[in-house]
């Protein structure tokens, strides 16, 4: 289990392990919006250019499938964080819960004190 001042950006994208509170849930959903709109645009820039197009392509996929997987091992540490298992993350996989779980998660307090999902 992670302190506070053991918890690193790896931990924080990439490991369903714990629990995390509302700010840095936001902020990691943010920070992948941001690079997958940065991509996006590059994408959108080298229209008609065949060999940049395909690598920024190629990027497009890559960050889509990390940051889909971050966002979901995020989602469950947050879960974790108000008391739920884990596994209710797979609603982000359903478009009409996606955002309502989105806007749920950002607003809902954790649990005070311990849970058993960690402290």
């Amino acid at each position: 289990m992670h302190t506070e001042g053991q918890q690193s950006m790896s931990w924080l994208f990439f490991s369903p392990s714990g629990r995390v509170s509302r700010l840095p849930y936001l902020l990691g959903w943010l920070f992948w919006a941001a690079t997958s709109g940065f991509v996006l645009s590059r994408v959108f820039a080298h229209q008609g250019n065949d060999i940049p197009l395909a690598l920024w392509t190629l990027i497009l996929v890559v960050t889509a499938l990390v940051s889909t997987a971050s966002i979901a091992l995020m989602t469950i540490k947050r879960l974790h964080d108000i008391g739920y298992p884990g596994h209710l993350a797979i609603c982000l996989f359903i478009p009409v819960l996606s955002p309502v779980l989105f806007i749920a998660l950002c607003l809902w307090p954790g649990s005070e004190g311990t849970n058993g999902y960690g402290g």
